[in-house]
């Protein structure tokens, strides 16, 4: 029995477009796209709108999964530390933004992060809150909660 070849993907990660949600907190825009290796006109591409903390828990989950593979000769990218002064501060916002897509970028060449089920959970759509583009249902949906605007899906 011989097992199925994965497709192999170029993986390219942003994080853009910081916006205040109505509960007080800041979101922002993760984008994943993965193109083959094998047939470049095959692109998927994912966004969803995540919160500092939910970005922050992967990081303390992935740098785990760093350590624990020995993999010295590479540090994992540092990450702000959650503060309750000053987070709205765009400076602040700016700071964590560059290192959450400092985090992804680091993912990109080791298959035991970008694999990561944790990785994969948080690239998951929540209903109604993101927005793909192969599915438009989503983008339906997400057009239709007034209290997330649809985020744009063009230009990573």
């Amino acid at each position: 029995m011989s097992r199925k070849a994965k497709e192999e993907y170029h993986r390219f990660f942003s994080v853009t477009e910081p916006r205040p949600h109505e509960k007080g907190h800041t979101e922002y825009k993760v984008s994943a796209r993965f193109v083959s290796k094998r047939h470049p006109e095959d692109v998927k591409e994912v966004v969803v709108w995540r919160r500092f903390s939910e970005l922050k828990k992967l990081h303390g989950e992935l740098a785990y999964t760093h350590r624990n593979l020995f993999r010295r000769q590479e540090e994992f990218p540092a990450f702000p530390r959650a503060q309750m002064f000053g987070r709205f501060e765009d400076a602040v916002i700016e700071e964590r933004r560059k290192a959450a897509e400092a985090m992804f970028l680091f993912t990109t060449t080791i298959p035991a992060l970008y694999n990561s089920p944790q990785l994969k959970g948080l690239l998951q759509r929540r209903r109604g809150h993101e927005t793909s583009r192969s599915n438009p249902s989503v983008l339906r949906r997400a057009s239709a909660s007034p209290s997330h605007p649809p985020p744009q899906t063009q230009g990573l």
